[in-house]
């Protein structure tokens, strides 16, 4: 049986947290059943920079967090084998793809389907990034909702939000390492109320402009007051790679999930890999090395209910 799993992008500028897209950069999962007792997940042809210790390897965690939960009986043996893969440490949602292809893995051996919120709430339990999860699991542009108390931050809804099918996505991957820790640690503790205001309106008008191929309101509301001015500090050059993207015709520019990629939006292809090629211009004249991505949106989904078996 066989699947795919997508790369995805997170937050895109006021949508801190909130909202995640998937992407057409995807990874396949092979499943078969062996003999052998024990389950192994294979990255045949996999880089050096995706050196994993295989024991506890991303996809083997989800597997087995949801034959737990979710009370399935997987077979005695599994083969797992992984072709292609997605830039880990770029914001691209790597960690949450490896997760929910694991965990949509052992959904596959399920007499019942679970709902898919909760697989969303386990795929955050075990480490997955709330929105970056929600695009893999469902594919497109989804909207994850807290619906939690503030001490309650694993439960959400997941809705799924219209994406206006001409809009093409340049992203541009430097080689910096940033760690999570560090990502988090600069952002601001508290915000004014006035960012909050701010930010919730252009959140509201990004949604629109998304839906309706806006590239204009797109431009005015991709504006971020509360994370991407503080991640922008952490990899240099980050700024002027931005200009370039706008001034090459991007409609709107901003860090992909934690970054350090950056994510040009256009309605023409064109512009698109104009500003994917000005970024990197940009930031190789300083002498940072980068990997260039032109992509559309993912609209299909990894969980398995749509899985074509041999």
């Amino acid at each position: 049986m066989h699947f795919q799993v997508p790369a995805s992008t997170a937050n895109l500028g006021p949508g801190f947290g909130v909202l995640g897209l998937a992407l057409d950069q995807s990874f396949a999962i092979s499943i078969e059943e062996r003999d052998v007792e024990g389950f192994v997940v294979e990255r045949p042809g996999a880089d050096s920079f995706s050196n994993l210790d295989l024991r506890h390897d991303s996809i083997l965690r989800g597997l087995r967090a949801g034959a737990e939960r979710f009370a399935i009986k997987l077979p005695k043996g599994l083969l797992v084998t992984v072709t292609g893969s997605v830039p880990r440490g770029t914001g691209l949602g790597t960690n949450s793809a490896d997760f929910t292809a694991g965990l949509c893995a052992a959904l596959r051996f399920a007499k019942k389907q679970p709902e898919l919120n909760d697989v969303h709430e386990l795929l955050v339990e075990i480490g997955s990034d709330p929105a970056h999860g929600a695009a893999a699991l469902c594919g497109g542009l989804v909207v994850v909702v807290p619906i939690g108390s503030p001490d309650d931050r694993r439960r959400f809804r997941l809705i799924p939000h219209p994406l206006h099918e001409t809009w093409h996505f340049a992203i541009v991957s430097p080689a910096v390492q940033i760690g999570t820790a560090e990502v988090h640690r600069v952002l601001p503790a508290s915000l004014p109320i006035a960012v909050t205001q701010r930010t919730a309106g252009r959140l509201a008008g990004l949604l629109r402009a998304l839906a309706d191929a806006d590239e204009e309101l797109l431009g005015l509301c991709l504006l971020d007051e509360v994370h991407v001015p503080y991640r922008r500090q952490l990899t240099a050059g980050i700024d002027a790679a931005m200009q370039a993207a706008e001034e090459a015709g991007a409609a709107g520019v901003t860090i992909s999930g934690h970054g350090p990629s950056l994510l040009a939006m256009s309605t023409d292809p064109h512009k698109a890999e104009a500003a994917a090629a000005a970024m990197a211009q940009s930031l190789k004249s300083r002498g940072t090395e980068v990997e260039t991505l032109l992509c559309g949106a993912w609209q299909g989904a990894a969980n398995p209910v749509d899985v074509v078996k041999d």
